[in-house]
């Protein structure tokens, strides 16, 4: 009697920290699967609402950190393309601030994308947002060099909509 109640007690135990151990690799799982490890980590480690989310929850952050970086890189690149007097940077800053500009107007889509269930939308917008950073760093391949902030902003960007692209699988 007392071996079958504690083998009753070590099941609920191993079945508990099972789920709970599941639940604490979500994060794990989904950022093993992107392209920039560091940035899907830090996002979703870091806010304080991804603790207990699900990949609904989770996915509501990511498309909010995608917005307000869409909108530092968009006030940035104004920065810089007010700043420069140089011919060329004007017109990479103006493709840029273009190229960020559709990016923020694709990612302020995705938060009713999520809401209404509409995954096959969400994955078709950050498709199409993803590659809007990397046309913008595409314009510097040749002299004069990207400013290191607006890289930066631009590889953020990419990874966290690669962290929108992989969390739609989870969903």
């Amino acid at each position: 009697m007392a071996h079958s109640y504690n083998f009753a007690i070590f099941m609920i135990l191993s079945i508990s920290f099972t789920l709970t151990s599941v639940k604490g690799d979500l994060i794990d799982e989904i950022c093993s699967k992107t392209d920039v490890k560091k940035v899907c980590y830090y996002a979703l480690r870091e806010d304080p609402r991804s603790k207990g989310a699900k990949p609904e929850g989770l996915m509501a952050i990511v498309i909010d950190l995608s917005q307000k970086n869409a909108t530092f890189a968009c006030n940035l690149v104004s920065t810089l393309l007010k700043g420069t007097t140089d011919p060329k940077l004007k017109s990479r800053y103006t493709l840029c601030l273009g190229n960020y500009n559709k990016a923020s107007d694709i990612v302020a889509k995705m938060p009713n994308l999520l809401k209404s269930k509409d995954y096959y939308g969400l994955s078709a917008n950050a498709s199409a947002a993803i590659r809007e950073p990397s046309t913008c760093d595409n314009s510097f391949l040749e002299p004069p060099v990207e400013v290191p902030k607006l890289r930066e902003a631009s590889d953020n960007l990419r990874g966290l909509i690669d962290v929108i692209l992989v969390l739609v699988g989870f969903l």
